[in-house]
């Protein structure tokens, strides 16, 4: 049964990746009638994050108690990050269990994007099917004096609607209708190609058994050296019809690459670089693992940006990754509501109020957060490089003694699990 796009709406959410569905989420947590509308026909199943902190599992579990806690049972708990280098010493070992003081999720939970989009989605339609796929806007325009906005779809259908939520991906056409740019927070120019882009291959493996030993199944582990990182993430295989995920050597691979690699590169390329870099390649102790099936790989290039605002007159939202998605849709929701409510009682008593403050609020809060996320990943980004050269050195001779200072951990630990980003009320 084809599920029809109504005319009018309060909200059109444009985009139903984390983004927007945990906007959706906060919407219908405060019975503000919305739709989602996507381009795509069906959700993704590719390669995507991996990868959810803290800080987006609380602020789920303020909408849905429930929601968080069968995420982390389809997922790994990750309650350490080891850095190792090509001779498998162990250069640093980051512990998320040091912030369980401050949350019951004290671990980075490993899961593939569409496994946390398809239990979002369940949520989302519990409370009716307005999720529209195959919905592609091409037009936008402010009607009734600017108070609503009509948006245009591929298919000729119109819908109208007071508040648009741009959850559209970093190609967003909502945000290239309202103007809004990418900016490179330290040159404040366009962000564009540099000097400094890195490149990644990012793909889902199976590796052959028996697994060997220096390959963790319980947690993330990051080799670095020789030019390039190689993160491997464990993840819970699609266990048979009705049954639970299992644990079936199933592996995110993340490897940094000095060259453009291919667009979907195979086993034999990913091989290589396992052979040449990887755990195992530098010591006589364990094998190599090998790479029994590519389930999906893709490549692509990091550069840091920023949008200048995150607000025009329509309120698009933005965000940093799954978890930055997810807490800027559901902080956005709080803002929608704000508005609705001071514009309602504006209107009663028969005074003005001021709509910009509310979402300008809103905007200078998540951009703010989304800065203080790219300098870490930036720096992060940089212990990643590896190197041959004295640079290279004296950044893993410093992690090293850092990680040795008792409260260093926790520290890095509260940054990574987001925590500190919440609004504060």
């Amino acid at each position: 049964m084809i599920n029809p796009l109504p005319s009018s709406t309060e909200v059109c959410i444009v985009g139903a990746g984390p983004s927007g569905l945990a906007c959706a989420l906060g919407l219908a947590a405060r019975q503000i009638p919305f739709v989602i509308v996507d381009a795509l026909e069906v959700g993704h199943n590719s390669s995507r994050a991996v990868l959810m902190q803290a800080s987006a599992l609380e602020a789920l579990g303020t909408l849905h108690p429930l929601l968080p806690e069968e995420l982390v049972s389809v997922g790994i708990q990750s309650k350490t990050l080891t850095t190792i280098d090509l001779q498998e010493r162990i250069v640093f070992r980051l512990r998320m269990t040091d912030i369980a003081a401050y949350t019951k999720y004290a671990f980075s939970l490993l899961i593939p994007q569409h496994r946390v989009e398809h239990r979002m989605r369940e949520y989302v339609q519990g409370g009716g099917n307005n999720i529209h796929w195959n919905k592609r806007v091409t037009d936008v325009k402010e009607v009734d004096e600017g108070s609503q906005y009509e948006l245009r779809f591929e298919s000729g259908e119109v819908l109208t609607a007071r508040y648009v939520v741009a959850a559209d991906g970093s190609k967003s056409f909502l945000r290239s209708f309202a103007g809004i740019r990418f900016i490179d927070p330290y040159t404040k120019k366009e962000a564009g190609p540099g000097k400094n882009d890195l490149s990644f291959v990012v793909a889902d493996v199976l590796f052959a058994s028996p697994l060997p030993s220096n390959v963790p199944r319980d947690g993330l582990q990051m080799m670095i050296g020789a030019g390039g990182v190689v993160l491997t993430a464990p993840m819970l295989g699609e266990g048979s019809a009705g049954a639970p995920p299992q644990n079936n050597n199933l592996f995110r691979l993340y490897l940094g690459v000095p060259d453009t690699p291919p667009r979907s590169p195979d086993a034999a390329y990913l091989q290589a670089i396992l052979d040449a870099r990887g755990p195992g390649s530098h010591s006589k102790l364990h094998p190599v693992p090998q790479i029994a099936k590519v389930l999906d790989s893709s490549r692509y290039r990091t550069r840091p940006a920023l949008v200048d605002r995150y607000r025009t007159s329509m309120a698009p939202a933005g965000g940093q990754g799954m978890n930055m998605g997810i807490c800027d849709g559901i902080e956005l929701a709080q803002a929608i509501d704000e508005h609705r409510r001071s514009a309602f009682n504006a209107e009663k008593s028969g005074t003005t109020h001021d709509a910009v403050q509310i979402m300008d609020a809103y905007s200078t809060h998540r951009r703010s957060v989304a800065a203080q996320v790219i300098d870490m990943v930036e720096s992060m980004t940089q212990v990643e490089k590896g190197g041959r050269g004295w640079g290279a050195y004296l950044r893993v001779t410093v992690l090293w003694a850092v990680f040795k200072l008792p409260f260093a951990n926790c520290v890095f630990a509260w940054k990574i699990s987001g925590l500190g980003h919440a609004k504060k009320t």
